[in-house]
């Protein structure tokens, strides 16, 4: 039993370091994400700021992207990496640049629970578009790939009034096309201060983190030549809302 153990531990420790040889693998933690949202209030509507969150139903449409270089090292032994039509060979360090965009649109809800609406929750469902242009290189090679897929965004966000025009909001957010050679998933996490300075328009500022796939090569009834992408990037985010 208790080299069961042993060797269940070891695969664990060992599971990481593996994916990174057999994945083309980007993270980058200092990014700067920028986004802008339009928020369009259905019912009720009237409110005195709709740059503040109230209860309701409504529509936001969403832009979010960023850009950033990073490099993986690969360690003799390693298996070759397959991206853009070339084979990339260990041992060798891969220099990746990518620029990432994602647009959204979806039916929100939010439902405020006590009477001064201090902490509400908000759920978010509709059809997103997610794109990355990504190149690889290595000294000796160099390929490019444009991966854009659509499908569908759903999210879940808690918010809490620290004033009358103050809140902190908290949002996951999850995009999905079941394609293999493009996107075939982003996630994203974010923790932000957000302050209305009028009516109809508010700032967002803090912290997010991103994690993006296409996961090609990972299931075994879909049998293509490419490696799985992974990448997670993440640091300071800044948005604008503008709401009707």
């Amino acid at each position: 039993m208790s080299k069961r153990i042993a060797l269940l531990a070891a695969a664990l420790i060992a599971s990481p370091a593996f994916a990174d040889h057999t994945q083309i693998y980007l993270e980058r933690a200092s990014a700067f994400i920028p986004s802008l949202r339009l928020g369009i209030d259905i019912a009720p509507r009237g409110e005195a700021m709709p740059a503040v969150p109230n209860s309701g139903h409504g529509i936001e449409v969403g832009l979010y992207g960023t850009s950033g270089d990073e490099t993986q090292t690969r360690t003799a032994g390693a298996p070759p990496l397959t991206f853009g039509g070339q084979v990339f060979a260990a041992p060798t360090t891969l220099n990746h640049e990518f620029d990432f965009g994602l647009f959204e649109i979806a039916y929100r809800y939010r439902h405020f629970f006590s009477r001064d609406a201090t902490f509400g929750i908000e759920l978010l469902g509709g059809l997103g578009v997610a794109e990355m242009d990504l190149t690889v290189s290595s000294p000796a090679q160099r390929a490019t790939e444009n991966l854009q897929s659509g499908g569908i965004v759903a999210g879940l966000g808690v918010i809490w009034k620290l004033a009358q025009q103050t809140s902190v909001q908290s949002r996951i957010m999850g995009f999905g096309s079941g394609e293999r050679e493009g996107i075939t998933s982003a996630v994203r996490f974010e923790v932000m201060v957000a302050h209305a300075l009028t009516r109809n328009i508010a700032v967002r500022g803090g912290l997010t983190g991103w994690r993006v796939e296409s996961e090609r090569d990972e299931d075994h009834d879909f049998n293509s030549p490419n490696s799985h992408i992974r990448a997670n990037f993440g640091g300071l985010a800044l948005g604008l809302d503008i709401a009707f």
